[in-house]
């Protein structure tokens, strides 16, 4: 009598491995895995959560919102097989958070993204294939971020968004 084939998956930065074989194989498995995780959750407990900033008054409409990390941050939250369209709208998103306008130029990004070690071939050419996707649109000769960029940033870093 033949066992049914099973497999267990687990990706570490999502807390999975995968393993494959027989259904008593893997169990076998699956067994020594929920232990590890269990150990590791406990020996690695998240640092506490700072107190809530106090929330401001109301910011003057020349004033840009400050953002809430560095760019620096916010571009290693990114996922390694991200495309330089993706690290563009990231870049812009960040200059059009400190923007008094709330809009960025081609060259502002692709400016944070050298300032990080970061050589895109044709910022140009991202800008124009975001424009495409929606999810920026030209505002006075600038771009600002859609709600379609915003929700495809929020996806690819996994969290709410600063500013």
């Amino acid at each position: 009598m033949s066992e049914q084939r099973a497999r267990l998956r687990i990706n570490l930065s999502q807390r999975e491995f995968e393993v494959e074989g027989s259904e008593s194989f893997v169990s076998a498995y699956a067994e020594r895995f929920d232990a590890w995780l269990a150990g590791m959750s406990e020996a690695f407990e998240p640092a506490p959560l700072p107190a809530p900033a106090p929330e401001p008054i109301a910011p003057s409409p020349r004033a840009p919102a400050a953002p809430a990390q560095s760019f620096g941050e916010l571009l290693h939250r990114l996922p390694r097989a991200a495309s330089d369209v993706d690290r563009i709208l990231t870049a812009g998103y960040f200059a059009h958070q400190r923007s008094a306008d709330r809009s960025f130029s081609t060259g502002e990004a692709n400016a944070l993204l050298t300032e990080q070690g970061v050589k895109v071939g044709n910022p140009s050419q991202c800008v124009r294939q975001n424009l495409i996707a929606k999810r920026v649109f030209k505002h006075l000769g600038r771009y600002r971020v859609s709600q379609t960029g915003l929700d495809h940033l929020r996806q690819m870093l996994g969290t709410e968004l600063p500013g």
